[in-house]
């Protein structure tokens, strides 16, 4: 891996680490443990925005033994067929992330960063356009701490790390992509289908 990249992984790593931390203290707070549920985070379509992201978790994924790379990848193209095919019907589909085995996230390091937000009650702070005031929306947390999540609201700001993350996506394209390079909008499964 050439140095600058590395040292770019190495700052996404740090803003990871502090995401994790505010998490976890939060959700501490609402004494919310996330031990997997019937809604399960890790069978809904989130989709991944920034292409520093995406080279982490495929540097990762490329660590893996080659049986779990190989069973992944099939995996992969399995839910990505599935989803294409619920699309086309205009269902929502739920199908376990191909890189969950057992129940385990086989790269929860290497996860994204909706992966580690998604969860808690939280707030993000949208910019202003132009003639506009910014604001500040407020989302709920997901349907196994409803519970826990309705007494009382414990901050839990996205808004510094978006900006930490858009920083360092704007000095990865720089490195890695001449001119302007083009926006993604993929799941795991698409980013790791061969």
């Amino acid at each position: 891996m050439k140095d600058a990249e590395h040292h770019l992984f190495e700052q996404l790593k740090k803003v990871f680490h502090e995401m994790d931390t505010l998490w976890n203290r939060t959700a501490d707070q609402y004494g919310f443990q996330c031990n997997g549920c019937e809604d399960n985070c890790c069978e809904t379509e989130f989709y991944h925005h920034t292409h520093i992201e995406k080279a982490y978790f495929l540097h990762g994924f490329n660590r893996l033994q080659r049986p779990v790379i190989v069973m992944s990848s099939k995996k992969a193209k399995k839910v990505n067929a599935k989803r294409h095919l619920a699309a086309k019907k205009k269902e929502r589909l739920r199908i376990m992330c191909p890189v969950n085995i057992d129940g385990k996230c086989t790269l929860y390091p290497y996860r994204p960063m909706i992966c580690r937000l998604h969860g808690i009650p939280h707030e993000v702070e949208i910019p202003a356009g132009l003639g506009k005031e910014k604001k500040r929306i407020h989302q709920p947390g997901c349907a196994a701490g409803a519970d826990l999540f309705k007494e009382t609201y414990h901050p839990f700001d996205r808004t510094p790390f978006y900006s930490q993350l858009a920083t360092l996506e704007k000095a990865y394209c720089q490195l890695k992509f001449p001119g302007k390079p083009q926006r993604i909008k993929e799941t795991i499964a698409q980013m790791i289908a061969k």
